[in-house]
């Protein structure tokens, strides 16, 4: 998720939040019987608030607002759980000068083949998103439950330091994740 799809998502839920709190605030201040509130609402045209049903326009008004509801929801979903996947790397080569592309998918691939070796670890899954801006390898191990988790943990950032040195210093986020199989399933 980007910058810009969380603040969507914040103005929304403030909007949303904000209305709530409105009517609640005057649901509260009509039952402690409010002067004010009372005021407000013996103001308020009844017949006319009533009839409003029976309008020819009620109808379509009450289904465009649930298109646009509909619409404006399914949006924010999709903007929210889509994964970017990420655009190739550009590194400089030192000795020659030249310009380098580097796709973070077999980069991710690489990272996940290396976890595999360690002991213990039965499985591995791996993508290269973009998340909140910044390209990361993301690797899932899958291990026995009785892995040496202090082992483990330092092999592996050990592997994210060099693929870290490897793209040369590049901002890219290395995130390896450890899943441990049930105990019952070991067996």
């Amino acid at each position: 998720m980007n910058r810009w799809i969380s603040s969507v998502d914040r103005v929304v839920v403030a909007l949303i939040g904000l209305a709530l709190v409105a009517v609640g605030a005057y649901a509260i201040a009509w039952d402690v019987r409010v002067e004010q509130i009372r005021r407000w609402t013996s103001r308020l045209d009844r017949p006319t608030l009533a009839a409003l049903p029976d309008q020819p326009w009620w109808q379509w008004a009450l289904i465009g607002t649930f298109a646009a509801c509909l619409v404006i929801g399914i949006a924010l979903l999709y903007l929210n759980l889509r994964r970017r996947s990420t655009e190739a790397l550009t590194l400089r080569h030192n000795e020659t000068g030249t310009d380098v592309s580097v796709g973070l998918g077999p980069v991710a691939g690489g990272v996940a083949a290396e976890l595999a070796g360690l002991s213990g670890v039965r499985s591995t899954r791996h993508r290269a998103t973009v998340d909140r801006g910044l390209p990361t390898v993301t690797v899932v191990a899958t291990a026995d439950p009785d892995i040496d988790v202090v082992e483990f943990t330092t092999r592996a950032e050990r592997i994210a330091r060099a693929t870290n040195r490897s793209l040369d210093g590049s901002a890219v986020a290395v995130q390896i994740l450890l899943h441990l199989d049930r105990v019952d399933s070991a067996k």
